[in-house]
């Protein structure tokens, strides 16, 4: 510290590497085909420039037109924006990096462990509200709403790679929901109303998508740098955690039932599942899509071919508000998933009994050394009672991936 005060012939670095950043903006091939199972295509050809899509958005507008014998408030459920879209994918050169299946599903299944008090306020504009019971009361004004999804909330590719990407043809892919019921519920005096036969005579017209992305402008140095890095034809390597949904549409009314989801080889490793369960949910005037029912679990076990996670029960009953274990671990993913030391998660202990009950299974610790060709995953659940009829249950997979993509010829490899 002395040397520090004293040196006083010492120069400066000029660490301005990066001397513009700007946000363009992306149309779809056709600006009109954004109705109800259209796909929306928007292809970045800038090869260029440099790009950093882990800070890139979709911005939204639309209106909502709902019939006269409705007088009562139409709002987006939590994450409403998502539930827009049945499919999401994200290409680098034409090739598929990841491919999202039901984005309003896995994006809240994601959301909710993922966001905490402190930052949720940044994802209104995706119609996040940590308000529950006056969820996005202000975001349709006189039947006109606009709003951002951040790709990072999107992709695993978006929010683990945060560099820039060189030379490269990008493509973002959505895919419009067949209906948009799934999106909206209708409001009278602050709650949902369970009734709304009308409510799938609302329509939602989207007027424009727009895909921001920001391009990076860099010092001579810089350039240099990056110029060699091209030249030199060698792959850049890119790893991240991929989000896979997996769906059991209908769970059989048993008391316990053993589901076989996927197969992955084993550079694909499962390192976190995270299960929710809804019970006559989806397509229902009266009941959204972005809260999940604990349908009295009793026990979850995941078995990664011969290894079981986690080690002892959960042991839950809801009916008699055991769910210590459960709330731990959901609480915890942010600990493990990020890093982080301090976390606030974003639903307390009555709230997550109440609105979103998800079971959380870490599985990052695994022995790597192990030699085996194929990933086997499969669940095994356990109810106080029968699984309720027309019961679907969500297991949103966390795992790793790894790409290559050349600079110099455009060769994507997915490992």
């Amino acid at each position: 510290m002395d040397d520090t005060y004293l040196d006083v012939t010492a120069g400066y670095i000029d660490d301005c590497k990066i001397t513009q950043i700007d946000y363009h903006s992306f149309l779809p091939y056709s600006t009109s085909a954004l109705s109800n199972n259209d796909e929306v295509r928007i292809a970045l050809h800038n090869t260029e420039s440099y790009t950093l899509p882990c800070e890139s958005y979709i911005y939204i507008e639309g209106t909502i037109t709902k019939p006269t014998e409705i007088t009562d408030e139409i709002r987006f459920i939590n994450n409403g924006l998502a539930f827009l879209f049945s499919e999401m994918k994200y290409e680098i050169n034409g090739n598929q990096i990841q491919k999202l299946v039901n984005p309003g599903i896995s994006t809240t299944l994601k959301g909710y462990c993922s966001y905490n008090k402190t930052n949720i306020s940044s994802h209104q504009n995706a119609a996040w509200d940590s308000d529950l019971k006056n969820v996005n009361k202000d975001f349709i004004d006189s039947g006109n709403f606009n709003g951002c999804i951040n790709l990072k909330h999107l992709f695993g590719f978006c929010e683990d790679y945060k560099r820039i990407l060189i030379n490269c043809n990008q493509q973002l892919i959505l895919n419009r929901a067949s209906i948009d019921l799934n999106a909206i519920k209708q409001y009278k005096n602050n709650e949902v109303v369970a009734d709304a036969p009308k409510l799938k005579d609302v329509k939602i017209n989207i007027t424009k998508i727009l895909w921001r992305m920001p391009i990076v402008r860099v010092s001579d140095r810089e350039k240099i740098r990056l110029l060699k890095v091209v030249n030199s034809q060698k792959p850049l390597t890119c790893a991240f955690r991929s989000w896979e949904l997996c769906e059991y549409p209908f769970l059989p009314q048993n008391t316990s039932h053993s589901w076989k989801v996927k197969t992955s080889n084993k550079l694909e490793k499962p390192r976190y599942v995270i299960i929710g369960f809804q019970t006559d949910r989806k397509n229902s005037s009266g009941k959204a899509m972005s809260y999940f029912d604990h349908c009295k679990i009793k026990n979850l076990k995941v078995y990664l071919n011969s290894e079981v996670f986690p080690y002892e029960d959960f042991q839950n009953d809801f009916t008699k508000n055991k769910m210590a274990t459960l709330y731990r671990a959901y609480a915890e993913f942010q600990k493990s998933y990020y890093g982080h030391d301090d976390v606030t998660p974003l639903l307390n202990r009555s709230e997550f009994k109440n609105h979103s009950p998800i079971i959380v299974v870490d599985m990052s610790r695994q022995n790597d050394n192990v030699k085996m060709s194929t990933v086997d995953l499969r669940i095994e659940l356990e109810a106080y009672e029968a699984f309720p009829a027309s019961t679907s249950a969500y297991c949103l997979i966390l795992h790793d991936q790894i790409i290559t993509y050349n600079p110099f010829n455009g060769e994507v490899r997915t490992l």
